[in-house]
């Protein structure tokens, strides 16, 4: 894969930060691309498409996903291809775990971290009921659903919105 990055970043298509390229971000096999417009997405799909064929790869476009950020993320355009398949446009989309939502900047959402937190919450808070013991069911609450509402919080930074609506 290290050679699909290269082959992205000589070519200079994709975003840059600082003179750091980040438009092909890789952990493991999930792969997001990211691009100033849409024509410079399509000319990374392409290469993407070559570099399939040569290393006898196949990308799943029933996994894969397109989304827009920017002044126009609502506006219809042109289906992306990707291993002979189009790639379905969405509003929201799941990168290792954090939550990328389509809008005029780039956002995140936590919604998902608040429902996970109290699917385990409940779950436990009903078995937990007949130990009779609060610091037994505080420990059980601290252990297994803390990390449900903290997971990927360091890869991002929230909003005041976004802490209030976890705090609530």
């Amino acid at each position: 894969m290290d050679t699909l990055i290269v082959r992205l970043r000589k070519l200079g298509i994709g975003c840059k930060l600082f003179d750091v390229y980040y438009g092909c971000l890789l952990y493991a096999d999930d792969i997001l691309l990211l691009s100033h417009s849409v024509n410079a997405m399509g000319r990374m799909l392409a290469i993407c498409d070559q570099f399939a064929v040569e290393f006898d790869l196949k990308f799943n476009t029933s996994k894969s996903l397109a989304m827009r950020i920017g002044n126009r993320y609502s506006v219809d355009c042109a289906p992306f291809t990707l291993s002979g398949g189009q790639l379905k446009f969405t509003s929201q989309v799941k990168y290792l775990g954090v939550y990328l939502v389509a809008a005029k900047c780039f956002t995140t959402t936590v919604s998902h971290l608040k429902v996970n937190f109290f699917r385990v919450f409940n779950c436990i808070y009903s078995r937990s009921k007949a130990a009779s013991s609060e610091i037994v069911t505080v420990q059980l609450l601290k252990t297994y659903c803390l990390p449900f509402l903290l997971y990927a919080s360091e890869s991002v930074s929230h909003t005041t919105r976004h802490l209030h609506t976890l705090k609530a």
